[in-house]
């Protein structure tokens, strides 16, 4: 962790975010992280779903260009900027690049934009794991000699906030954020996730989104409020707490900053902070906080089951393509619960992997990441029906409609 303790929060005047930028990262001279000018830096925006920038959902566009465009100045070797949506969706991370504007901001400044689902990744532990002990993710990370992190300030129905420490959770490979989400049904396991996570890819600069923000129903059906900020830093646990101070949340509330700090990630004790620009007090805006409300619980009950319908009939099979299969390991490693069984004798051409359905969480990451395009997925909807819980409750439904019209006529 760089030991400078400097704050920065700067206000954005007249939508001139450029200038809001670069005196943040000045006034707390991150220019000192860039003194070896054959760097290769890694962004980390925040790309959650496909949204125009003016829903708040994703890191702004503009304030994208303005860290690239400062990151210049000192000519590092190479610079992309790479993520992973929040769903397990084919080609949600393109869509979203596209979407958000930060496809044309790459364009124009001339920089890579790698979806990580879309590399070669590798399993990472997790050390003093609280709940994760590895989990699979872009090779990437460890080839850069920089990771920056552009967080949003957004609201959170699960986490209650989500910025610096929440927004490297899109590190994680699409299909097995399912699976985290999956082993952490309560809020408290999820924070812990979040940590570890964390843990393993810290960057070494964060500058945090606050042009326009989410409040309320966040991440991503929240109100927007355009709070016109930048806030830059070090400690990923001490941001986190001033956003809190910013928006008026109660930071002992938010279980991944004690999580973090007692993972000696950070400390959110601000006393040892110098705070450079402008004051907490003077930018302080009261947010909403997400609302656990009957009708938000209809609504996410019924995307629930709309969810397990469409999985239900969509859920596909996996086969190896037994002339393209080098035996490489490369699926067997990368499953986040083993379900890929490598044979016992490994004769390239003849032997073949072993796919355990009853284990598979269906998240098809073996599929996202085979070298050699050599596991084949199929579906058959009507064979899917028939074998789940579907059928057995549209039969039952039939002779309940059949009943009903028996007692009518």
């Amino acid at each position: 962790m760089n030991n400078n303790n400097k704050i920065a929060i700067t206000k954005i005047n007249n939508d001139d975010v450029k200038s809001a930028v670069f005196e943040a990262l000045n006034l707390i001279n991150a220019g000192n992280l860039f003194i070896n000018p054959s760097m290769k830096i890694l962004i980390k925006p925040n790309l959650l779903a496909p949204k125009k920038p003016e829903k708040a959902v994703t890191t702004h566009p503009a304030v994208l260009r303005a860290v690239i465009q400062w990151l210049k100045q000192f000519n590092p070797k190479r610079i992309i900027v790479a993520d992973s949506s929040g769903t397990y969706l084919k080609g949600i991370t393109d869509l979203a690049f596209e979407v958000c504007g930060i496809r044309k901001v790459c364009e124009e400044e001339h920089i890579e934009f790698i979806p990580f689902e879309r590399t070669k990744c590798k399993s990472y532990k997790v050390e003093s794991p609280l709940i994760l002990k590895e989990f699979p993710a872009s090779r990437l990370l460890e080839e850069f000699d920089m990771i920056i992190n552009i967080p949003k300030i957004k609201t959170h129905i699960n986490t209650k906030l989500t910025c610096s420490i929440k927004n490297m959770f899109g590190t994680v490979i699409l299909g097995y954020k399912r699976k985290i989400h999956k082993l952490c049904k309560t809020e408290e396991r999820l924070n812990s996730a979040l940590v570890d996570v964390y843990s393993v890819f810290h960057p070494e600069l964060t500058i945090v989104d606050g042009y326009l923000c989410q409040e309320g129903m966040g991440p991503s059906m929240g109100d927007v409020v355009k709070m016109n900020l930048i806030i830059a830093g070090y400690d990923p646990v001490a941001l986190d707490t001033v956003i809190c101070q910013i928006i008026d949340f109660n930071p002992s509330e938010i279980s991944y900053i004690s999580k973090a700090e007692e993972k000696g990630l950070g400390t959110s004790d601000l006393k040892k902070f110098e705070f450079v620009g402008s004051s907490i007090r003077s930018v302080r805006k009261k947010f909403k906080k997400p609302k656990t409300s009957i009708k938000r619980i209809i609504i996410m009950n019924s995307r629930l089951v709309i969810e397990y319908v469409y999985k239900t009939l969509t859920r596909q099979s996996i086969t190896f393509n037994k002339l393209k299969c080098d035996l490489c390991y490369t699926c067997s490693e990368i499953c986040p619960v083993k379900a890929i069984i490598l044979p016992e004798v490994l004769e390239e051409g003849k032997s073949l992997p072993r796919w355990d359905k009853r284990v598979c969480i269906k998240c098809y990451t073996c599929a996202e990441f085979c070298p050699n395009k050599a596991i084949e997925l199929k579906k058959n909807i009507i064979k899917n029906f028939l074998n789940s819980w579907l059928s057995i409750i549209f039969f039952f439904s039939i002779l309940f409609l059949i009943y009903l019209i028996f007692l009518l006529f």
